[in-house]
């Protein structure tokens, strides 16, 4: 979409040293909610949002409320709140009705979906203006998708928050990793033709965070990964939904011939703002461009100038 999209990082209270399996690395769509959740089980390895710059920052509701009326008046009016895992955080209804009682036109979030699996508080959350949610599922069954997040039962609690969820769009995030990338096309398989998912998120992670502490057993190359990327886009359009498939944090000259369904490899139409665990504010996809390289042969290339490495 074209319409400004605002971006904050939101941790409001530190309570220990790990972090639920939502995702950290927020991007031009949305306003961050990041938050250090409670202890174990609601563990990732794989989760990039925690860092120490993130568990010393707090914002209360009343900091994220001016920001929220602030920002909509320069124009943003999209917004979407993530972590770590945001449910976790109990401000977030509010959150949401000061979003929409600001002015934004969307409000979402990205999630585990372990919590919204409650019907009670999926409805709590549309009823407070929820509007759209990308729930993270990283494998295509309960095996390896809680394998992934180290909570027995995750896989069936998301499938269960989607449910709950079904009147707004939905959205669904596959993190690769060398433990999970294979599963990528059986996953495509899975949910890809159903008409209620209106897009199907393959994401090469950042490493920062718990995703950096982990990286020796889940780093993965691109050039590993395009076998396997080819074949979810494939299976994708074998059944008819090529279009929902993208793919993000990979440049065009690894998959030259999907560069139509490639994300964040540019910066694109729109207008983001970040604020980040520091405070600073960064601007339109600079959380993108961090531990981006560009090795000498970029400079030969047509797209050098609008590429991020």
């Amino acid at each position: 979409p074209s319409r400004e999209r605002l971006l904050l990082t939101v941790p409001i209270d530190h309570l220990a040293a790990n972090t639920a399996p939502g995702r950290g690395e927020t991007k031009a769509e949305t306003v961050a909610g990041h938050l250090s959740p409670e202890p174990a089980p609601l563990a990732s390895t794989h989760n990039p949002a925690l860092t120490p710059e993130l568990i010393k920052w707090k914002l209360s509701l009343e900091q994220v409320a001016a920001l929220l009326v602030a920002e909509r008046a320069k124009g943003y009016d999209g917004v979407t709140f993530s972590g770590g895992e945001v449910t976790l955080l109990k401000e977030l209804p509010a959150m949401l009705r000061l979003a929409r009682k600001a002015g934004y036109a969307d409000a979402g979030i990205i999630t585990n979906g372990l919590l919204a699996a409650d019907p009670a508080y999926a409805q709590e959350l549309l009823t407070s203006g929820l509007t759209f949610v990308c729930v993270s599922i990283h494998g295509a069954d309960a095996a390896l998708h809680d394998k992934m997040v180290e909570v027995p039962g995750a896989f069936e609690k998301a499938i269960k928050a989607l449910e709950n969820l079904k009147g707004i769009p939905r959205v669904l995030n596959f993190v690769l990793t060398a433990e999970n990338m294979t599963a990528l096309p059986e996953f495509v398989r899975r949910f890809a033709a159903d008409d209620s998912f209106v897009e199907i998120q393959a994401y090469l992670p950042h490493y920062e965070g718990l995703m950096a502490d982990n990286q020796a057993r889940l780093r993965l190359k691109i050039a590993d990964a395009k076998p396997v990327l080819a074949a979810a886009v494939a299976e994708a359009e074998r059944l008819g939904a090529g279009e929902k498939l993208k793919i993000y944090n990979v440049p065009p000259c690894a998959l030259p011939e999907h560069r139509g369904r490639l994300r964040n490899w540019a910066k694109e139409e729109g207008e983001s703002l970040l604020v980040d665990p520091a405070g600073m504010r960064e601007g339109s996809f600079a959380q993108e461009r961090r531990g981006r390289v560009k090795p000498a042969a970029c400079a030969r290339c047509l797209l050098n100038d609008e590429c991020l490495g």
